[in-house]
């Protein structure tokens, strides 16, 4: 199940790679898929050979999440506290960072967005397997 977010993660890494490489075409499709879904400002991503990866830090910390949360189930009261304490935790860096209360901090961006991608990931997971559990039981006692 957390192939998805894995599979994003690793295309957002391999775009500066892409681009060093001489592959400026598919690093420029990578940059345009993730443009909806990231701000993608290069003063908050991490850089790979020079270049900026393809989403900023925290959104890479919610993908890598997000692939290691499906795999660990939890109580859905436990994740949704979870999500909600760790949405709080990243709004909050964001309001106090342009308060200027501290500066640039990408490490507490991605640690930020991990903690929300493995709240939001193991949720998601786990509501599959609820449901795909659901419909197997339903399926067994109507024979």
């Amino acid at each position: 199940m957390s192939c998805g977010p894995a599979v994003l993660a690793s295309a957002a890494a391999l775009a500066p790679y892409l681009s060093a490489s001489g592959f400026s075409l598919f690093a420029v499709a990578i940059l345009w898929f993730f443009s909806p879904v990231c701000h993608q400002d290069p003063a908050r991503s991490f850089w790979i050979l020079g270049a900026p990866m393809a989403v900023c830090a925290r959104c890479l910390g919610i993908y890598l999440g997000a692939a290691v949360g499906a795999w660990m189930p939890a109580p859905r009261r436990l994740l949704l506290s979870g999500l909600a304490l760790f949405a709080a935790l990243n709004l909050a860096d964001v309001l106090t960072e342009a308060a200027a209360w501290h500066g640039n901090w990408k490490l507490t961006r991605l640690l930020l967005g991990t903690v929300l991608g493995l709240a939001a990931g193991s949720l998601v997971a786990n509501s599959m397997r609820r449901d795909v559990l659901r419909v197997a039981v339903a399926n067994q006692s109507s024979r």
